[in-house]
């Protein structure tokens, strides 16, 4: 369930986390709805699973990025 107050921020529990969505999040569901779209992978049958899958997929990065800053704080990550 989503809540949102006066600011630009919503909070949302997801799979037992709880979080505030700037709209970096929504721009991160809308670029992967976009290239999911680009790869063909969208029609009339299956747009609700996409775009459930697309805002899946961006809150899904929202808590590893968050995990990730608590883990090694403001210290550059070199994940690659």
């Amino acid at each position: 369930m989503a809540h949102r107050d006066m600011s630009e921020l919503t909070r949302v529990s997801f799979r037992r986390n709880e979080l505030v969505l700037e709209p970096t999040i929504y721009n991160a569901a809308t670029q992967i709805l976009v290239g999911l779209i680009a790869a063909d992978k969208l029609n009339a049958s299956n747009e609700e699973a996409i775009l459930k899958k697309s805002v899946e997929l961006a809150l899904e990065l929202a808590i590893h990025t968050d995990n990730m800053m608590d883990e090694e704080g403001d210290s550059r990550v070199n994940i690659f």
